[in-house]
């Protein structure tokens, strides 16, 4: 009867350091977890203030796109342009004669 009883307080002994190194286990899992978890979160974070500046950055492209000149308006700009200096050049030439 007491060998049958220290077999079965070491099986049980055996058992629970079993538990225990599991618990502990999973307890340094957990905690790298947590870690891990705290990681992605800012990742996170820091991504979505990226996204919103680049949604912000758009806007003002789209806005710029949208005021910017068109090439044909800025070449008839520039012949406008460049008749008026004509002008002036003769007015000038007319006031030198």
């Amino acid at each position: 009867m007491a060998v049958e009883l220290q077999q079965t307080v070491s099986r049980i002994a055996a058992k629970s350091r079993i538990i225990l190194e599991r618990y502990e286990l999973m307890k340094r899992q957990l905690k790298a977890d947590a870690e891990k978890i705290g990681q992605l979160e800012q990742d996170i974070n820091r991504m979505r203030a990226e996204n919103e500046r680049l949604r912000s950055q758009v806007d003002y492209l789209k806005m710029a796109a949208i005021v910017a000149p068109e090439r044909e308006d800025v070449e008839r700009t520039r012949a406008l342009l460049s008749n008026l200096v004509r002008e002036i050049d003769k007015c000038i030439a007319d006031l030198n004669d």
